[in-house]
């Protein structure tokens, strides 16, 4: 299972299992409140029984939030791995990118013409270097005869095939047990717990 699956199903389950908690802690000082005032016994048994499934939802409730915190941290160390990965290779990389930048300035700086898409990847970078290297490209094309005009840097496919680490961590396989996946269709309800009790 996918952690991108995984993680919405126990926050689900932690929600329904919350839901649960207060209902029956209303309905167990509700009983508790009935036999304060009336003193009958079937009050204070209700009471202890959804007492009890007070503690049983909680400790359900617990084990469910020992699960959805290893899968929050699974799902950030996938994060970090994927931003990792993108920012150490040589293609699409900090350093690829930064050496275009450079090449890109190198050439504005030597009165050549550069495409507004590289000279806007600067700008975005280094308003101060674009400014700049724009001034330095106007004074040396004014004392060149023929400026030399380049491609852009950047492939066009760079800008759809961005990295997406929230994709690569949802993408990511969960490290967890199949049993311990909340079965949602368990009706944990006080009415269940007590006519359980009763038999």
């Amino acid at each position: 299972m996918k952690l991108g699956e995984a993680i919405p199903i126990f926050r689900d389950y932690r929600k329904k299992l919350v839901d649960e908690t207060r209902n029956l802690v209303k309905k167990r000082d509700a009983a508790q409140k009935n036999f304060e005032i009336t003193g009958e016994q079937h009050f204070a048994d209700e009471a202890a029984s959804l007492q009890l499934s007070v503690e049983q939802t909680d400790e359900e409730f617990k084990k469910n939030q020992e699960i959805l915190d290893s899968l929050a941290e699974q799902h950030c160390l996938a994060w970090n791995a994927e931003v990792a990965r993108q920012v150490s290779d040589p293609e699409t990389g900090y350093a690829a990118t930064l050496g275009k930048i450079l090449t890109t300035v190198a050439r504005m700086c030597a009165g050549d013409k550069v495409p507004y898409s590289d000279e806007k990847k600067v700008l975005e970078y280094d308003s101060e270097m674009y400014a700049r290297a724009k001034q330095a490209q106007m004074i040396m094309a004014a004392l060149k005869e023929k400026q030399k005009e380049y491609d852009s840097l950047w492939d066009d496919e760079e800008e759809t095939n961005k990295y997406d680490p929230q994709k690569a961590a949802d993408e990511a396989e969960a490290n967890i047990d199949i049993s311990c996946i909340p079965d949602t269709d368990i009706d944990l309800s006080s009415e269940a717990v007590t006519s359980d009790l009763q038999l």
